[in-house]
């Protein structure tokens, strides 16, 4: 070990909920050592997830379109110099990083299989994935129960949508926020029925349901609204900033294993998750955060597009099933 520790490189590339999930574990960093420079390296597009974050001193952005970027990445973070890195994505670009980082210990997981090419290996502990990013830090005695993720945004995103709300005639007395899609087939919970929860919450609750997409997907989302039997609401061009904002004034966020669910957790709103093929470790051990899933001998799995015709962790899990499980969570949670 090296015994001063001025400087700290964090990598976690993409995408955005382990961006958000490595989040206590910087904080933790932040707590161990209190005047260390602590940096993060992070796609472009991610950036905004870190801008506000207390525990970071800078933040060193990758654009995958730069000409050269391999080469002006390697540049900016010999730059900083780290004396500690850790990288807690380990692909072949950030172990390339890490080689030419100059840094005096490279740190990542002894189960991924690039381990041999940092200089400590530490086999992760735990259940929850940011358990599992603090565990890999004990070999500086850190150790950590606070896994609450941070998220932070400009009063500006809040007025915004305070506007939007308003402009929408949305009261907010039981305001749900619906993700329509997820970029990853094999996570996709069919969209007519992800429609009729939504007229549920509307015929059970008089919930007002926001049911969000990228701009990209808008035509899509008004395609499966031509299904719905009751009125919802959709939104189609919020930034991260908005709709962390958005989700933060809901009564509770529903969609599938994806961005959305983690920032729910980031803004202490309760979340319903159709896990679909997903693992239980990327869901916080909390009565406010539940999920729908099928027991199934071919999940969890990592597939992009699920091998199966019938694709039976989605399609199987009924609007029915679900119903059931989301009612449950409402009345004995949300209610």
């Amino acid at each position: 070990m090296i015994e001063k520790v001025e400087r700290i490189l964090v990598i976690q590339l993409r995408q955005l909920g382990d961006v958000l999930l490595t989040t206590p574990a910087l904080r933790t960093i932040r707590k161990k050592f209190p005047s260390s420079k602590i940096a993060f390296l992070v796609d472009k597009k991610f950036e905004p997830l870190l801008r506000y974050n207390p525990h970071l001193d800078l933040i060193i952005t990758r654009d995958p379109e730069e000409k050269f970027e391999p080469v002006k990445t390697i540049l900016r973070v010999r730059k900083f110099a780290p004396d500690l890195l850790i990288d807690y994505l380990a692909n072949p670009r950030t172990t390339v990083i890490s080689l030419f980082s100059g840094a005096k210990i490279s740190l990542t997981s002894a189960d991924n299989r690039r381990a041999i090419f940092y200089k400590l290996k530490v086999r992760p502990k735990g259940r929850y994935v940011p358990e599992l990013k603090i565990s890999l830090l004990e070999p500086f005695g850190i150790s950590e129960s606070d896994l609450s993720l941070v998220f932070n945004y400009p009063e500006s995103a809040k007025a915004k949508i305070t506007q939007m709300l308003k402009k929408m005639g949305i009261s907010g007395k039981f305001m749900v926020a619906l993700d329509l899609f997820h970029k990853r087939p094999a996570r996709q919970w069919p969209v007519e029925f992800f429609i009729e929860i939504a007229d549920r919450l509307v015929e059970h609750y008089q919930a007002e349901v926001v049911i969000t997409c990228l701009p990209e997907n808008r035509s899509r989302a008004e395609q499966a609204l031509k299904l719905a039997r009751n009125p919802h609401h959709l939104v189609s061009n919020l930034d991260l900033f908005e709709f962390s904002a958005l989700i933060s004034k809901v009564k509770f966020f529903l969609g599938g294993d994806g961005g959305g669910k983690h920032i729910a957790v980031s803004q202490n709103t309760p979340s319903f998750t159709i896990l679909g093929p997903s693992g239980t470790g990327w869901t916080p051990l909390s009565g406010h955060h539940q999920t729908a899933s099928l027991d199934l001998d071919c999940r969890p799995c990592s597939y992009q597009q699920c091998p199966k015709p019938d694709h039976p962790c989605e399609r199987g899990l009924s609007p029915e099933v679900v119903w059931e499980k989301l009612k449950f969570f409402i009345e004995s949670k949300i209610l």
